[in-house]
């Protein structure tokens, strides 16, 4: 053993296997890992949040009040950006409202074209938004979808009924006729 391979604490005097595997696994100048082999695989903790941003929100949280007292007064004394700002943290902005609109009933895919003729009059109209008719007649199409699925299963169980049927009676058939 040279005096390079052991151990910087010489009271320890082992071979120093450490350092050599250290500089076999890293991943250049600069980069203390191999590319994908990082020194926490796991990463952060989900919610882990940045010091600068917990630092920020104290120091902001202390002067909360006169910020906010101050930006009403300057929305009150006419400031246009200052009143956009403060109505639209008040208010928020609208992203879904109830729509009040009347379908026609739907009882099976027949009764589709009623019904996107009324959500086609309502665009028409003003009643409903473009956007809101496009949501309507994906639901439609979700419900249509459902009830073709429900007459296929009714007619599936029909066939197989009567298929059963069908064999039984060939069955019975059969047995009546071999005595």
């Amino acid at each position: 053993m040279d005096g390079d391979s052991l151990a910087a604490n010489p009271l320890q005097m082992q071979p120093d296997t450490m350092g050599r595997r250290a500089k076999r696994l890293q991943g250049g100048p600069g980069r203390p890992f191999l590319k994908g082999m990082s020194g926490n695989p796991g990463g952060k903790r989900p919610g882990t949040r940045n010091r600068a941003t917990i630092i920020a929100e104290a120091m902001l949280d202390c002067e909360a009040r006169p910020l906010l007292r101050g930006a009403i007064e300057d929305a009150k004394d006419g400031d246009g950006v200052m009143s956009r700002f403060c109505l639209s943290r008040i208010i928020g902005p609208r992203r879904e409202r109830p729509v009040r609109f009347e379908l026609p009933p739907i009882e099976s895919a027949a009764d589709l074209k009623a019904a996107m003729a009324a959500v086609t009059a309502a665009v028409a109209n003003g009643e409903l938004t473009i956007r809101e008719a496009w949501e309507f007649s994906q639901m439609l199409d979700t419900f249509i979808r459902a009830i073709d699925a429900t007459e296929f299963a009714t007619q599936l169980e029909r066939l197989e009924a009567a298929q059963a049927r069908a064999a039984k009676q060939a069955c019975e058939a059969g047995d009546a006729r071999e005595p």
